[in-house]
């Protein structure tokens, strides 16, 4: 089943870090390594230095935008103590407590004053402290110079919903990046085989419960055959299991069962009710039937059980017409995962499927309702319009097609596809 479909915009979103322009790390005192030191020589790269420039796009000014904007910014109602914070020239002007930015100087700078939280009666933002790296941040940029874009405009406030997208970002667990973490000290010190296990009996050792007792093989057995193929094991199975006194008994029945076919198909089957899979709409008023639908059901369990990696599996769905490799063709069934969706009836602009592609992609890939932003900003989760309507223009740019596809190793013609 083939679809020419994505680009590969999709999948080709990048995120760039920048820790500090060269010339301020040259600058830096030795074994200096990190934003949170500040330097003991001042290095002034200028207003518009490129990769200061650079640095305080990406981490100082998100930080002004959903912290500061909504009350320091031409944006805003009034403008608290006449401070404008959305320009150089506004900090450096300052309102009724004096100048807010000193290039070069940040301890003498009333903005980094004012987020350290080193005086009861200057403490910004008023609600609760900002992180100790978004500090920091501020700080290192004001001893670069406070490096600024050459525009003098101001940047307008976000909408609340917008606002509270940016603070989540930075601050709700689900958003923040994947660290090494310690397993905790448990008790029960010969239980745990492995960390997970460390953090399962913390859990457990807090409420002062005990584990339950070892399964025997034959419930062992069961148990790891009904999760991995969804069949029981034959009663010849269950007794050469018995039986089996060696020390890799257990590896080898997980080896076997990961083995058989009947894995992709036991596990497919969830992946198959996220990408909503179905093989025809009799519930529509327009129905379009999907014949080969079967070719996206089949790569699917095919995916799982050659074990290929999640990388490939999630862009071979997205953008397998665009992909340069050796079995970019055995790949091209995938793109049912946008294929097969619905067609909805009076939906002549195609609003409704742009809709449903959005969903089924930021549901499966990302865990997030970004279809809730059609209307409004996202009222939990950080997403806004402008995030959903970028996706939507993605999918209007693409075009839902019918072509030939042969099966390997054969020429013959075999119909349709999705």
């Amino acid at each position: 089943m083939t679809c020419r479909f994505l680009s590969s915009a999709l999948f080709a979103m990048t995120v760039g870090i920048v820790l500090m322009p060269a010339s301020a790390q040259k600058a830096m005192p030795a074994g200096t390594t990190n934003l949170g030191t500040t330097p003991a020589v001042r290095v002034d790269l200028g207003p518009s230095d490129p990769a200061g420039v650079e640095f305080f796009e990406k981490k100082v000014r998100p930080v002004l935008v959903a912290y500061c904007y909504s009350c320091h910014s031409h944006s805003s109602k009034r403008a608290l103590g006449s401070l404008f914070l959305d320009s150089r020239q506004g900090m450096m002007q300052g309102g009724q407590g004096g100048p807010a930015l000193m290039p070069g100087d940040p301890d003498h700078s009333r903005l980094v004053e004012a987020v350290r939280y080193a005086q009861p009666e200057l403490q910004m933002p008023p609600k609760s402290k900002l992180t100790e790296s978004a500090v920091a941040d501020l700080a290192a940029w004001v001893k670069i110079g406070a490096p600024w874009p050459k525009s003098t405009d101001p940047v307008p406030a976000l909408s609340p919903a917008a606002l509270l997208a940016e603070k989540q970002k930075r601050t709700h667990w689900a958003w923040q990046p994947v660290r090494s973490v310690v397993p905790p000290a448990v008790g029960r010190k010969g239980w745990p085989r492995n960390p997970i296990d460390q953090f399962i009996l913390a859990r457990l050792e807090k409420r002062h419960l005990k584990p339950n007792p070892y399964a025997d093989r034959r419930t062992l057995l069961r148990r790891a055959s009904f999760d991995l193929i969804g069949l029981p094991p034959t009663p010849e199975e269950t007794e050469a299991f018995v039986a089996d006194k060696s020390p890799n008994a257990w590896e080898k029945i997980v080896d076997r069962l990961l083995a058989s076919p009947h894995y992709g198909e036991r596990w497919g089957r969830y992946w198959l009710d996220i990408a909503r899979y179905g093989e025809d709409q009799a519930h529509s008023f327009e129905p379009r039937l999907y014949p080969q639908g079967y070719r996206y059901r089949d790569w699917v369990a095919h995916a799982l059980n050659a074990d290929m990696p999640y990388d490939r599996f999630a862009k071979a769905q997205i953008a397998a017409d665009v992909i340069a490799e050796p079995d970019a063709k055995d790949n091209l069934a995938a793109l049912g995962f946008f294929a097969i969706g619905p067609v909805y009836y009076g939906d002549n602009k195609m609003f409704d499927q742009y809709d449903d592609r959005i969903d089924t992609l930021s549901r499966g890939f990302l865990g997030l309702t970004v279809a809730c932003a059609r209307c409004h900003d996202h009222k939990f989760d950080p997403i806004t319009q402008k995030d959903y309507y970028g996706l939507a223009g993605i999918f209007a740019s693409t075009s839902y097609i019918e072509v030939p596809v042969s099966s390997p190793g054969s020429n013959a013609k075999e119909g349709k596809s999705e």
